[in-house]
């Protein structure tokens, strides 16, 4: 099978998956207003997170250590530091910031749940890798451990070329796996 096409089924299986268990999970609840601080988990909270993706048929790994500021219990503004590296792949680093829209559904006491989100961001990155992002995930929470995983797409601001001098394509989608637990304040 095309690793193009497979790449496209798992994300359309994963957008699918994130959509049942929202509608499924979903209740009445009505937005809360901005200024309010989130009732139901910290404001502060971090992850790390790993991701991966090709560049004229040679693959890169991305890790990324992410702040997240609930500003409301909705909006969830995630910063986050990143590397990017791999073989025949210029090494890239920088910051991600995203403003993402977030649906969590949790037992009572908190220890099985899962956490929906997406939104626009940007990228701000060495070697004019800086480019414009949408971001769609899905994690699970069972007690003190979070894990999930969504697709992150880039629009390239400029023209980059690879490190024999090729261009490289304006866009491309990442997949990506989050780990988090106990992280919060």
């Amino acid at each position: 099978m095309n690793p193009i096409k497979k790449n496209r089924k798992f994300s359309f299986y994963l957008t699918a998956l994130a959509f049942v268990c929202v509608g499924r999970v979903a209740h009445a609840r009505s937005m809360p207003n901005i200024e309010t601080l989130p009732s139901t988990h910290p404001t502060f909270s971090y992850d790390v997170m790993a991701s991966s993706g090709t560049e004229n048929n040679n693959t890169y790994n991305e890790v990324k250590l992410n702040l997240n500021w609930y500003v409301a219990d909705w909006l969830n503004w995630r910063n986050g530091i990143f590397t990017r590296f791999g073989t025949n792949v210029q090494n890239v680093s920088g910051l991600d910031s995203a403003l993402l829209a977030t649906y969590e559904a949790e037992n009572d006491s908190k220890t099985l749940g899962f956490r929906a989100f997406a939104g626009p961001g940007v990228r701000f990155a060495s070697a004019d890798n800086n480019a414009g992002t949408a971001e769609a995930g899905i994690i699970f929470k069972l007690a003190g451990l979070q894990l999930g995983g969504g697709a992150k797409y880039l629009s390239y601001f400029k023209t980059r070329k690879d490190t024999v001098g090729v261009a490289l394509p304006k866009d491309e989608t990442q997949y990506f796996i989050v780990l988090a637990g106990g992280g919060s304040f």
